[in-house]
């Protein structure tokens, strides 16, 4: 499976590291973000059978919206 979503990857042109893993937390997240955060929904994609396993999904991406309002703060300084 790795070899085969590298290979898909290379081909289009992206030089990102990429995997399994990271394109299954990439749709993860993309679902929180769409659903702002509906978990149960996330969990359906995910067939994470813990809601708290999704839980650390959000926690990043809640991180990851702070430290970019952060960025955008700091720029206006």
């Amino acid at each position: 499976m790795y070899k085969i979503v590298k290979r898909l990857f290379k081909r289009a042109g992206v030089e990102k590291h990429m995997s399994p893993h990271r394109c299954r937390y990439s749709a993860i997240t993309a679902v929180l973000e769409k659903t702002d955060g509906n978990v149960r929904k996330a969990q359906k994609l995910s067939r994470h059978a813990k809601l708290s396993t999704l839980q650390i999904y959000d926690d990043n991406r809640n991180r990851d919206q702070l430290e970019m309002s952060e960025l955008l703060m700091d720029g206006l300084d």
